[in-house]
């Protein structure tokens, strides 16, 4: 195996927490009550637009307005951003065996953002985002871009996600490994009828299972 790509929200960074309020947030304003938590994990799939669509249901409310909200909830939320535990000791790890790695993901630049802020970007050869790919996962094109950027064959690459979309993406871009981490917004029943190769509990735990 030559590269690994990851998934960034529920997988790297712990935005469980912030991406629920955010949510919450919104249907209650907009809704008079808030989306319950599954919901939410349900609805995460696709671009931040599409979770939009599928959570607020006033039709009396503008996309436009229900975006700018959407986007404050996001910039306030990204003041907190962390890594999920461990995620800082393995990547250099990775690094020194010898893996190129490359970040996907269906968000837009507030994930590049959230990399800086979290001191890991330097560590991805590339970090896909909305404005590379006219698809979002489950859609492979993003797996396919970071590939061609990297010079690498799917065969010869991981996918690590917290969700359905990203084994889906995964398999549908023919890598060799889709590996589900269990600390996102996936539930291991999820994440297996996706048929992902390998369950972990958490980032560290890769280190067993990418040979």
């Amino acid at each position: 195996m030559r590269a690994i790509l990851f998934d960034v929200n529920g997988t790297l960074l712990d935005s469980r927490e912030h991406i629920f309020w955010q949510y919450e947030q919104l249907t209650r304003e907009f809704d008079g009550a808030p989306a319950t938590r599954h919901e939410i994990s349900s609805a995460m799939h696709g671009t931040a637009d599409d979770v939009l669509h599928t959570l607020v249901k006033n039709p009396h409310v503008s996309f436009k307005t229900l975006q700018k909200r959407h986007d404050d909830l996001q910039q306030e939320a990204l003041k907190r951003m962390k890594l999920f535990n461990g995620v800082d000791e393995l990547l250099p790890i990775l690094r020194r065996i010898g893996f190129r790695m490359a970040a996907v993901s269906s968000g837009d630049h507030r994930i590049a953002e959230a990399l800086d802020q979290t001191d890991i970007r330097h560590y991805f050869d590339i970090v896909v985002t909305d404005a590379h790919v006219l698809n979002p996962k489950p859609h492979p094109e993003g797996m396919l871009y970071a590939l061609k950027h990297l010079g690498i064959e799917p065969a010869e690459a991981i996918v690590v996600g917290d969700t359905q979309a990203d084994i889906i993406a995964g398999k549908q871009a023919g890598v060799a490994k889709t590996i589900g981490v269990l600390h996102g917004f996936g539930s291991p029943d999820m994440l297996r009828s996706a048929k992902a190769d390998h369950l972990i509990e958490d980032i560290p735990s890769l280190l067993d299972v990418i040979e």
